[in-house]
């Protein structure tokens, strides 16, 4: 487990971190990295935003933040996403490495 690997920029008011979705995996869930990237499996198929959506509303779940803290800022169509999730950037970026 190398926690250097993981790209996380820690901000003022929140954390940025790279994300790869898997689409139409069999459940969500956050399960490591892959590419300097914090691997996040989704349930849904790649249409109509709705892995976007699924990826919102999982990370808002399993990081305890409103949904609404959370946006996608690079890569809305694209597997290799960066999100900036607003928050207290130490609690974050350590809730995160705890997934790796």
């Amino acid at each position: 487990m190398n926690q250097n690997s993981l790209k996380i920029t820690k901000l003022s008011d929140g954390i940025k971190v790279d994300i790869k979705v898997l689409p139409n995996s069999s459940k969500c869930e956050i399960s490591g990295l892959i590419d300097n990237s914090l691997k996040i499996k989704l349930n849904v198929p790649p249409i109509e935003g709705k892995a976007n959506e699924k990826c919102i509303k999982f990370l808002s779940k399993e990081l305890k933040v409103p949904k609404s803290a959370i946006s996608i800022t690079q890569g809305e169509k694209t597997r290799n996403k960066t999100i900036y999730i607003k928050g207290n950037a130490e609690q974050l970026y350590n809730l995160l490495l705890s997934y790796i």
